[in-house]
């Protein structure tokens, strides 16, 4: 009898799958899918890198028109962000089999990043470190917390993403503490929120992630 992952779409014979490693419960007969699979795979890395090719294509040329026509003022920064948050979308969040923990940390920075290089283009008026930022960390780290808490058996799964997103939340104070920031509030109330989550962890985890916890933060 072989396991099925309904995550990945395949069977095997082990009780963990050999892509994402998740334990399986479901058996099917010996019908074997893994030729599927890999065309699927072929499909998805084929899109992968067209993406990847569309997007260098993209900003090459706007880097070349932006130097032929005018160099003084580098507007292919307008071009360069987005399309570089498009690839990590398309590839990355799209069509990535990556765990959903790793999707949302990687939307927030890459989101960040682009509207931080927007930001500077424009004329640095800093409304990213201000109150975007702030307000993405936030969303994120709520984001992973309402899939922790609806998938409780996984809690091990997101340990490492709760914990990066919590860091993250104190970013903004770093950078209102360094004078980049100079809008206190959203800064506190992401740190306040980060730290909410924290203590929340330390309190409601069961004994072995609460252990885990402690060993990551050293407290």
């Amino acid at each position: 009898m072989q396991h099925y992952c309904s995550n990945c779409n395949t069977y095997t014979k082990q009780q963990y799958c050999p892509l994402c490693k998740q334990k399986l419960s479901k058996k099917t007969g010996d019908n074997e899918y893994y030729p599927i699979y890999e065309t699927r795979v072929k499909r998805r890395r084929f899109a992968q890198r067209l993406v990847l090719f569309i997007a260098i294509f993209t900003v090459s040329t706007s880097l070349l028109i932006n130097l032929l026509t005018n160099p003084e003022q580098l507007w292919f920064l307008y071009v360069l962000s987005p399309v570089l948050y498009s690839l990590l979308t398309i590839n990355h969040t799209i069509l990535s089999r990556a765990h959903i923990g790793s999707k949302v940390v990687l939307q927030v920075i890459a989101l960040s990043v682009m509207l931080f290089i927007l930001d500077a283009a424009s004329g640095s008026s800093k409304w990213s470190i201000h109150y975007v930022i702030p307000f993405l960390v936030t969303l994120a780290t709520l984001l992973v917390t309402i899939i922790v808490l609806r998938k409780p058996m996984k809690w091990r799964e997101y340990i490492g993403y709760m914990t990066t997103m919590v860091i993250l939340g104190f970013l903004p104070v770093i950078l209102f503490l360094s004078s980049w920031s100079t809008v206190l509030w959203p800064s506190a109330a992401t740190a306040l929120y980060a730290l909410l989550t924290l203590i929340g962890m330390v309190l409601f985890s069961e004994k072995t992630m609460k252990n885990e916890i402690v060993r990551r933060f050293h407290f």
